[in-house]
Formats: C-alpha cells, structure tokens, sequence
C-alpha cells in the first residue's frame, strides 16, 4: 500500500520553511526516487510499484512541484533541493539508502552526495550529466522559455523529451505534466541545473554507481551518460531501448530491470564483506 503524506521542513531562515509531500511504499533498504525539473512523485509509480516489493521506496515532490510548497523569498537551488530530501529521509527515520535520480534529479543526488555522503549506500544516475554546456546555452534556452506560455512550452519539451515514437496519450501527460509547474519555480530551476559543475566529484566517488540512458534522449544524449561512465571509478553504463529522457516512464520494464540487478548487486557485496575471511575494499 502506498503511503502519501506532506511533512514540514525547515531550512536556514525558517522553521518549518515549506512541507513536502512524498510517497512511500515497501519495507526493507531505502530507495530514494528523486525526479527531474518539472515532474512529481508520481512520474515514479513504475518504479515505486515494482521496486516496493524488496525495498522501501520513497519520492517526493521537490520543493515547488508538485504538492510540495515553496516560498519566494527562498531561491530554488540544487542545494535547497538537497537539503530538503535530506531532511525528510531524517525525519522519517532513514539513515541510510539508495540514491536514484533522473535528469536534474541526477544532479541532486550528487548534491547529496558532496552534502550528506554518509546517506548514500550507492548511486543510481538516469537521462542525467554533471556538467551543462557554455553559459549562452542558457541564455537561449532562457529566451525560449521567457516567449512561451508554460502550455505551450510543456508541448514543445514533450516533443522533445520523449522519443519520436512515444504514444500520443503520454505526450500528452508529458505536456500537462511540465504546463502545471509554476513559472518562477520552473524558471529557477533551469538556472540551477545550468550553474551547478560536478566534474570534480566524479573521480572521488567510491560507491556503487549505475548510469542509465534512453538510447533516444536529446537532452541529456548517451555522450553525456559516457562522460559520466569515464569518469566515475567502477560505475556501470547500461543504455535503454525504446525510450529518450524519461526512460523510467517509456520503458519501465528495462528500467526497473536494471534497478533490481544493481540494488541485488549491492546487497550481494556487502554480503560477502560480512563473510569471515573475505576482504574487500571499503567504499566511503
């Protein structure tokens, strides 16, 4: 059974500062499903209802989507974003999990990580990168932005985030999805993606980390993923058929697989670290 709830947060100025609301589903090691700029708990049902079976599943709403509240005079950055995720987990008693996040999602479990590294068990980086292109990138993405209604631009990113042979019914969900976010929230994000660099972390993670990719996601394409790969020690790199940006949504069979394979995985090493006479090497 799914449990849904708001709880409050506090931030540095104000105590509580919003409420977040979240989902949460299973028993067993944490999963923490941390969703991209735009989207909701909801766009993880797939994985909420498959992975809740082995473990306990939680997604929020981040601050400003969703059901979760924001405040204006508080900016929307990748930090708050952490911070927030991270003050629900403690306030639902959660020391420790699994990190799964989806394109700016991605950004924030590695906000996580450099933040409150002790939470995190291992790594899960979908349709996501470390690093944007030049700063006039965002300039024109910008522009764009500023000349749409969030209607209209929730139709022009559903074409351009779901692959070209996604079904009408969910590009249309897509689209709604994106034109229900507020603007300045939305807005603010976009920045936020754009002016946070994690290039340096990359060669001192020591987790588990598995790289998952839409083979068909235009906006964070399989060069971005490979990027990744390289440079985080160990990762693994697995490309998903069928599906471009939101690979949980458009093929959840494949992307659930792969979750499964990998939390298996880890549970099978720290396993046999247990085992008498077995040494490995310690992951921070």
């Amino acid at each position: 059974m799914v449990t849904s709830g708001r709880i409050p947060i506090n931030c540095l100025r104000h105590r509580p500062c919003i409420e977040l609301s979240y989902l949460e589903q299973g028993a067993g090691e944490a999963l923490v499903l941390i969703h991209g700029l735009g989207a909701n708990a909801d766009s993880w049902h797939p994985q909420v209802d498959a992975l809740a079976r082995n473990y306990r599943v939680i997604a929020m709403d981040l601050r400003g989507h969703g059901q979760s509240g924001f405040r204006a005079d508080e900016p929307i950055t990748l930090r708050a974003f952490a911070d927030d995720v991270a003050a629900l987990l403690k306030t639902l008693g959660i020391e420790r999990g699994h990190f799964c996040g989806i394109s700016m999602g991605g950004m924030i479990a590695l906000e996580i990580l450099v933040r409150y590294g002790g939470m995190v068990k291992s790594l899960i980086l979908a349709d996501t990168t470390a690093f944007f292109p030049p700063p006039q990138a965002l300039t024109e993405l910008l522009r764009y932005f500023d000349s749409l209604e969030m209607p209209a631009w929730g139709q022009a990113m559903a074409l351009r985030v779901l692959r070209r042979e996604a079904p009408p019914e969910q590009r249309r969900e897509v689209a709604q999805m994106l034109a229900a976010n507020r603007r300045t929230v939305y807005r603010q994000g976009l920045i936020a993606t754009f002016d946070n660099d994690y290039r340096w972390l990359l060669p001192q993670i020591n987790l588990p980390t598995l790289i998952l990719v839409g083979e068909e996601d235009q906006a964070t394409p399989v060069g971005y993923a490979g990027y990744l790969h390289k440079n985080i020690p160990g990762s693994v790199l697995q490309v998903i058929s069928q599906a471009g940006h939101f690979a949980n949504l458009e093929n959840p069979a494949a992307f659930n697989w792969q979750l499964c394979a990998h939390l298996k995985k880890c549970q099978d090493a720290e396993a046999g670290s247990r085992t008498p006479g077995r040494t490995t090497r310690p992951r921070v």
